[in-house]
């Protein structure tokens, strides 16, 4: 059985901030692969809509074996210098080295240097993901604990989100993109951030015994043990696919749809700041509530978001940025909801003294889903763009704005969140139907003949 947390309390304010930073950089590497990539691939580098398509489906993919790969083995290190450091720092070089390599690339660079520098860049943070992950999942074992652990961590994935969405906007003349204006920033945040996390955070995780290859697969294994796990990889492969649909296509929706593109780089700024108050809101005031509650009233909201995107009106900077605003609102509380329910499935698990229940195991498991529908739908949506002939890098890319940059990604969104929606109240009748944790029995006390 792998060895739990000691202390049941939360970490120190140190601690808290250590295990925070590395979410903060994430964020910032997040907002370019998720906001930024596809815009810079069209209008900055020139590539026709079917190759940005394929490269930014790519990106998503490559992430999946990396996690499971990290799932499988980051729990397994040198005893010396802990389970998961080696990871952490190899993870690290890959990601830099990557961001490097696709900074020196141009418009004259074909689609294979492209790819080839985008794969070190996703397979490291993917790995440092995973790994930061189950660090945090192991510092405490407290539920109110916990959701502070993953409150701050999402606060601090925001305030990174707002901090690299400010660099964006402000970006200076000698670097006009905001893609690579945020990616030369990551370079040198991301390294310090990490260093900061091995160096203040005690490794928990007691190291495995011999590496076998049935831990590679032990992420996949855990996704179909119990309905209750299928059910949760369910409404994180949904929440995927969502988050991809409405992120990767935004520039594409103010810029043609909308026709207002200088509007862009400040709404995505505004989702993030907002992003802040929504998280924040959550932690102070919602930690009583269920957080399937709170995941159900998410989908309720991000539905109605869904139907106003279809009549948002195009030239109207206004009406774009409330609802950039409420989407960002509520764009990170449903993430965090689903974060803290894997939480309880791994106490689950631990209570009912299962073997497999490591972790990074966990983490990588139900990221697995999130990941891979994120790729699936972001590929949807590009053969939507390419049927129906948009394309922003050609003369004739705005033949079918609004339709294809404003009608299909909201379609698609509300076909995600009826889905969610049925799959949430299947989960809550299983909870309401499962037995509640017995607490362990006190002893009875000693007769005078006993003492």
């Amino acid at each position: 059985m792998p060895r739990r947390p000691t202390d049941l309390r939360a970490p120190s304010r140190v601690r808290l901030l250590a295990l925070s930073l590395p979410t903060f950089v994430f964020a910032g590497y997040d907002l370019t692969r998720r906001s930024f990539l596809a815009a810079y691939l069209s209008y900055d580098l020139g590539m026709p809509i079917g190759d940005v398509g394929w490269l930014v489906m790519l990106v998503g993919l490559a992430s999946i074996p990396a996690e499971m790969i990290a799932g499988g083995l980051c729990d397994r290190g040198w005893r010396r210098v802990g389970a998961r450091t080696l990871w952490m720092a190899g993870g690290t070089v890959s990601s830099v080295g990557g961001g490097v390599a696709l900074l020196a690339l141009d418009r004259s660079s074909g689609l294979l240097s492209l790819a080839l520098a985008m794969l070190p860049l996703v397979a490291g943070w993917a790995i440092c993901n995973v790994t930061h992950g189950a660090w945090a999942l192991e510092a405490t074992q407290d539920n109110r604990g916990r959701a502070q652990v993953f409150g701050l961590r999402a606060l601090a994935g925001i305030g990174g989100g707002v901090a690299f969405s400010l660099i964006g906007v402000m970006r200076t003349g000698q670097m006009p993109s905001p893609f690579a204006a945020i990616l030369s920033a990551l370079l040198v945040a991301t390294p310090l951030a990490h260093l900061g996390l091995i160096a203040l955070v005690p490794d928990r995780a007691e190291p495995a015994g011999g590496l076998r290859r049935a831990a590679l697969f032990a992420p996949i294994r855990l996704l179909f043990a119990t309905r209750g796990n299928r059910r949760l990889a369910g409404l994180f492969a949904l929440n995927g696919a969502h988050t991809a649909t409405t992120t990767v296509g935004y520039l594409y929706l103010v810029g043609a749809a909308l026709a207002i593109p200088e509007w862009g780089p400040t709404g995505i700024l505004l989702q993030s700041s907002c992003a802040a108050v929504g998280i924040s809101a959550v932690i102070t005031y919602g930690s009583r509530v269920p957080p399937i509650q709170t995941l159900r009233a998410i989908c309720w909201i991000n539905l109605l978001l869904a139907m106003a995107l279809i009549a948002l009106p195009p030239g109207r900077p206004a009406a774009l940025m409330l609802w950039s605003a409420l989407f960002g609102l509520v764009s990170a509380i449903d993430f965090m909801a689903l974060r803290v329910l894997l939480g309880d499935r791994l106490d689950l698990a631990a209570r009912a003294d299962d073997a497999s229940a490591r972790a990074a195991a966990y983490y990588a498991a139900f990221h697995l889903p999130f990941n891979l529908c994120a790729a699936l739908a972001t590929g949807v949506l590009f053969a939507g763009y390419r049927l129906l002939g948009f394309d922003p890098a050609a003369a004739h890319g705005a033949e079918h704005p609004y339709v294809a940059a404003q009608l299909m990604p909201a379609l698609y969104a509300l076909i995600l969140m009826t889905a969610s929606l049925r799959l949430v109240r299947r989960y809550r009748q299983e909870q309401a139907a499962a037995p509640a944790p017995q607490a362990p029995a006190e002893p009875e006390p000693m007769s005078t003949e006993q003492a």
